[in-house]
């Protein structure tokens, strides 16, 4: 018992160690991953913002125009397309990071069999990339709530933090998938399944104050409820989300992380047998 425990806690050190030490490979792993997404195109970077942008339309239009779903005092459009980016363009980040995440070791199995490195890369590439692109989206809306807003300028501050709360929450969640997809490879498909699900159980649609008091209660054990609510406190009100939802966050963010990079590190010797 006392090995395990000693294991759930030094195996997070043991994969931040290995991605420091091997931080130039993992670099130019990210870098060519996202040149080669744009290799040949005339539009280039701009092309990766197309998809969240017309996501926003489609919600703004169905969610504010259709379904008449109003944030804040004022209800105003303005207030209500921040609240809708602030939650989607998160969610956006670590839906394809998981889901990019969870297929990083059975799409490259022939580098894992062929070659002894540590495997970890793989999976944090795929988690770290849609961070480094639409990451850009959200420091640009949050620049935009404190000059046109005059939301307080802690949001630029503390936005950094809570970007690598949710890469620490998104890369346990992938070392977790990806481990298991190599021994199950249904999991692939059942981590989409999810992936759809969540955005609809996640108040990024729809202010939470719309639920009844047992469906808000219940939100607390989605864990990315209170990453949410902090983008949407941040960008939406300009202030910091109450300290219960900070230490959720930080519970979340961090459980995620140990558990997925005990599992991970201790199956990743068996990964090349498997695949």
């Amino acid at each position: 018992m006392v090995k395990y425990i000693n294991e759930l806690f030094t195996s997070p050190f043991s994969i931040l160690r290995n991605l420091y030490c091997y931080r130039h490979i993992l670099f130019q792993m990210v870098i060519r991953e996202l040149k080669g997404r744009f290799a040949g195109s005339i539009g280039g970077l701009i092309w990766h913002f197309i998809h969240p942008v017309l996501m926003l339309i489609i919600f703004l239009f169905v969610f504010v125009y259709i379904f008449k779903v109003r944030i804040g005092a004022t209800g105003n459009t303005t207030l209500s397309s921040i609240y809708l980016m602030s939650g989607l363009f998160p969610w956006i980040i670590m839906a394809e990071g998981l889901s990019r995440g969870t297929s990083s070791l059975i799409e490259n199995a022939n580098l894992i069999q062929k070659t002894f490195f540590p495997t970890e890369i793989l999976t944090a590439r795929a988690v770290i990339t849609p961070f480094l692109s639409y990451g850009i989206a959200i420091v640009l809306l949050s620049l935009y709530t404190v000059v046109f807003l005059d939301n307080s300028i802690m949001a630029l501050v503390i936005l950094p933090l809570i970007l690598l709360l949710q890469m620490f929450f998104t890369m346990g969640i992938a070392f977790l998938t990806a481990t298991i997809s190599v021994f199950f490879r249904d999991i692939m498909q059942l981590v989409q399944i999810m992936i759809s699900f969540w955005i609809y159980l996640t108040p990024i649609l729809y202010p939470v104050d719309m639920l009844p008091q047992w469906a808000r209660v219940a939100m607390y054990m989605n864990p990315l409820y209170p990453l949410i609510t902090i983008y949407q406190s941040l960008l939406v009100k300009g202030v910091f989300a109450d300290l219960h939802i900070l230490a959720l966050t930080l519970g979340w963010s961090f459980s995620c992380f140990i558990i997925g990079a005990f599992i991970f590190n201790k199956l990743k010797y068996e990964f090349a047998d498997w695949l």
